[in-house]
């Protein structure tokens, strides 16, 4: 599977991508995902996952939220 399929797949969660290439849109495999961050935080350390890229699916900023730097 594709990243870009992966984030469509699960959006709004967060997932454990591991990659097979490093194009700019890797094909590999989603290893974990959950919509609650804590939960999967913990199931990362539980099962010892390693060496995998980890994002979130869905808007980084909420709707109707503002962000200043």
């Amino acid at each position: 599977m594709k990243l870009e399929e992966a984030k469509n797949k699960y959006e709004g969660e967060w997932i454990a991508f591991r990659s097979f290439d490093e194009s700019d849109n890797p094909e590999g495999e989603v290893i974990l995902h959950n919509k609650d961050r804590r939960k999967f935080d913990r199931e990362l350390v539980e099962r010892c996952i390693k060496d995998v890229y980890i994002t979130f699916t869905g808007p980084i900023v909420p709707e109707g939220y503002t962000v200043i730097f």
